[in-house]
């Protein structure tokens, strides 16, 4: 390897580095103060003015934060008080659970139907349907909310989790993932399959399910991580605020124990990041697949 090339290599390296460092800077700084007492934790985050938290530094009614990535003593109340104290935010962990797997679920059973369905239609007018479909998946969530709840009312299912799940399941994104890499597909052995007696559903299920399995992978990733962010849809559709997924009840219900906060964000960080981690290698090879022939 030549010197230019070796410090070429060198400085991407360093690049890739400090952007992973930088990355992980959050999610390191929220685990860490999820170990610090609920005493510190107030002192250093809340904006009540205490003995505790003047630091000598006081403007009007307010101190000035003391952020940290160690706490001063490491103390595990805040997971003590959300695993056996008060283990009703569990249920807020759980709700997540539930939308998040139902709608990956849904995805995956219809979106690979909907792509082959596409691929194989011989209508003429199909692109054009194709190109309107993605262009719903260009459109910003909010400018769909408004026809989803009118949908949602005139079906009476506006205030439960079905008017979050049902739209979510023929969301545009796995149609395109799995479409994109059905196009690589020779034809004319689906055609030859077709002329022997094999008919649509069994080439669906012997030759084009086995082969977009890289396309799976990704939209379950990308899929969960939808799902599992979910706020917007939950604040419009769910009543019963016993029912939010824990991404909204963090952000309402918990101003009062910062320490909490910090606790039940590390909890809600660690699905996503099994998922991520687990299906990195998977998501990478079917975005390949999915860029072309």
């Amino acid at each position: 390897m030549s010197f230019r090339n070796k410090f070429s290599y060198n400085t991407r390296l360093m690049v890739i580095t400090i952007a992973a460092v930088v990355s992980l800077l959050p999610v390191l700084f929220v685990f860490a103060n999820s170990l610090m007492s609920s005493l510190e934790a107030e002192a250093r985050y809340s904006s009540i003015v205490t003995a505790h938290n003047s630091f000598g530094v006081i403007d009007g009614n307010m101190h000035y934060m003391d952020i940290t990535l160690v706490p001063d003593v490491l103390s595990a109340s805040a997971w003590r008080e959300i695993l056996l104290e008060n283990p009703a935010n569990l249920r807020y962990l759980w709700n997540s659970i539930v939308l998040a797997v139902t709608i990956v679920a849904g995805q995956l059973i219809i979106a690979p139907l909907a792509a082959y369905g596409l691929e194989r239609a011989r209508t003429r007018h199909k692109e054009k349907l194709y190109f309107a479909y993605i262009i719903i998946m260009l459109l910003p969530l909010q400018a769909l909310l408004v026809p989803h709840f009118i949908a949602a009312n005139i079906l009476g299912i506006s205030g439960g989790y079905l008017a979050i799940i049902l739209p979510a399941i023929v969301a545009p994104l796995g149609v395109f993932l799995i479409r994109q890499q059905m196009k690589g597909f020779e034809k004319s052995i689906i055609e030859a399959a077709a002329i022997d007696g094999a008919g649509e559903f069994t080439i669906f299920c012997k030759m084009i399910l086995p082969n977009i399995m890289p396309a799976m992978a990704a939209l379950t990733v990308l899929a969960f991580a939808e799902a599992w962010n979910i706020v917007d849809q939950a604040v419009v559709f769910i009543r019963n605020r016993h029912d939010m997924p824990l991404s909204v009840h963090l952000s309402t219900n918990l101003t009062d124990n910062i320490g909490v906060v910090f606790a039940l964000s590390t909890l809600f960080m660690i699905p996503a990041l099994i998922i991520f981690i687990g299906g990195q290698d998977d998501l990478g090879e079917g975005l390949i697949y999915s860029g072309g022939k």
